[in-house]
Formats: C-alpha cells, sequence, structure tokens
C-alpha cells in the first residue's frame, strides 16, 4: 500500500470541522442552521433546525450530500449517519433555536447547577432573557415575584424547552 492511502488512515482524519463545512456547503442560502455535530466510533449524527421547523426532505438533502463526500474516504464502511431534527426534548444549544422558541417555558441549568424555569423573553447571539415566576408561603399568604434573568450563553450548562400537554 506504499503510495497509497489507507482508506482506514483517512478515515481517521474526518473530523467534525469537515463534516460542519460539508453541511454549511449545502444548507448554505437556506434558513437552515446545524446544531449539533456528535461524531463517535461507528457513527455519525448530525442536527438541523430552522425557524418553522426542518423537513424530512431537507434532512435527506444533507444526507445524500454527506454521503457524496463522504463515498470516497471510507468513512462509510465503519460509520452510519444520521440526520435529523434534534427533537423536542433535546437541549438548546444555537443561539437560532433560542430566537425560535421566544414566549416558550423553558428549563434553565446555570453552571453552578441553580436551576430556572421561565419565560423566554427574548434573545440574541450572545445570550436571552428569562422571565421567571416563583411563588412562596408567607403567613398562610402565597407571594407571587416576578424575575427577570440576562443569561449569556457561555454561563449555562443546559436550557430546554418546558412541554407542557395540558390545554388550556
Amino acid at each position: 500500500m506504499r503510495g497509497q492511502q489507507s482508506p482506514l488512515l483517512f478515515n481517521l482524519m474526518i473530523e467534525k470541522e469537515n463534516i460542519a463545512a460539508w453541511v454549511q456547503e449545502k444548507i448554505e442560502g437556506t434558513d437552515n442552521f446545524l446544531v449539533d455535530i456528535k461524531l463517535s466510533p461507528g457513527k455519525l449524527v448530525v442536527a438541523l433546525d430552522k425557524p418553522s421547523g426542518i423537513t424530512l426532505e431537507e434532512c435527506s438533502a444533507v444526507s445524500r450530500h454527506l454521503l457524496e463526500q463522504l463515498e470516497p474516504t471510507g468513512f462509510l464502511e465503519t460509520h452510519e449517519i444520521e440526520v435529523g431534527s434534534p427533537g423536542m426534548d433535546a437541549p438548546l444549544v444555537v443561539p437560532q433555536q433560542f430566537f425560535r422558541r421566544i414566549g416558550r417555558e423553558l428549563r434553565v441549568y446555570d453552571k453552578l447547577g441553580k436551576e430556572m424555569k421561565g419565560t423566554l423573553l427574548s434573545a440574541n447571539d450572545t445570550g436571552f432573557e428569562l422571565k421567571e415566576i416563583t411563588s412562596r408561603k408567607e403567613n398562610k399568604k402565597k407571594i407571587i415575584s416576578e424575575t427577570t434573568h440576562q443569561l449569556n450563553y457561555g454561563d449555562i450548562r443546559e436550557a430546554k424547552l418546558i412541554i407542557n400537554f395540558k390545554i388550556k
């Protein structure tokens, strides 16, 4: 094999940055955005989204594009590929996910593990605003207080959508 590169050796050089570049190449000019890439032995998982929700056709197009890019590398001999939506119960990880959930209820944990639950009021490229309503009993009376938190994305450990199936 002297002078030729083994598919397995090239396979080991495929990194998230390569995958991200190929995904960006395919979604450029659309309102689709890359949420996450998980690359583990034997599996590649790419999560995509867009403001109105990613479609199966859009995921399939990105999947086909990745297959075309990865076929010559030998990567597909050792990995399966999955391209889809992150899912409603997945943590929010990129600003665009916060933008699309303004007005919705979130559960947020900061870096110290403190939990906050509230309504997402606004979001920008560096952070978001969360209105938390808490209640406590004081002298047999229920005291309700409202706190608005300005949070930077770098200061949180996890943010998830609170899925409420109650009919109002």
